[in-house]
This record gives structure tokens, C-alpha cells and sequence, in this order.
């Protein structure tokens, strides 16, 4: 088994994009379980590529100030609502106000 060198977190998109990379040429012959991961991915990628998901990712990290794995979580759940937000959030940014959660 190789050795881990980096450990970056990424998100749902992303992960879709690099199993289907690997896998693609042998879909007919991929196991249950991999049959399953294409599911699960395909049903909660909320994003349209991704691409565009490290770019929503890089945008909150940077406007924001929020950690990386928390932008990515907001990423792969892609709440629509104010409260959603505020509760995904509030134990790791218990003071951020009304205006950062508006925008």
C-alpha cells in the first residue's frame, strides 16, 4: 500500500469526478459496492461540476474566513435557507452576524 503523503478534503463534486475518471472504461464490470458509490454520489452532488465546487469552496474561505472542511460541508449540502446555515455553522463561528449569514 503506498505511502499517504498529502491529506486534502474534498467535496462530493470532486469525488465524483475522480472515481468516474478511474473508473469509466469499466462500468459493466465495477462490484455492488462501487455500483453504489456512483449512486450516492450522483444522488447528493448538489453541484454541477467540480470545478465550480472548489471555486464556491475557495470563495468562502476567503471572503468568510470559514476552515476549509466547513466551507466544504456547505458546499456538499448546499443549504437554502438563512437558519440552515446558521445551524450547520454556529458551533464553529458562534459570532458571526446577521450580515456575513445575509450574503
Amino acid at each position: 500500500m503506498p505511502d499517504v503523503i498529502k491529506k486534502t478534503p474534498i467535496t462530493i463534486s470532486e469525488v465524483k469526478e475522480l472515481v468516474y475518471s478511474r473508473w469509466s472504461e469499466n462500468l459493466s464490470s465495477l462490484i455492488i459496492d462501487q455500483r453504489k458509490l456512483f449512486e450516492y454520489l450522483s444522488k447528493y452532488d448538489k453541484v454541477s461540476s467540480a470545478k465550480e465546487a472548489r471555486e464556491a469552496v475557495k470563495r468562502l474561505v476567503e471572503d468568510y474566513g470559514i476552515k476549509e472542511e466547513d466551507a466544504i460541508m456547505l458546499v456538499d449540502i448546499a443549504p437554502e435557507k438563512k437558519d440552515e446555515i446558521m445551524a450547520y455553522l454556529y458551533r464553529g463561528y458562534p459570532l458571526l452576524g446577521e450580515k456575513e449569514y445575509e450574503a
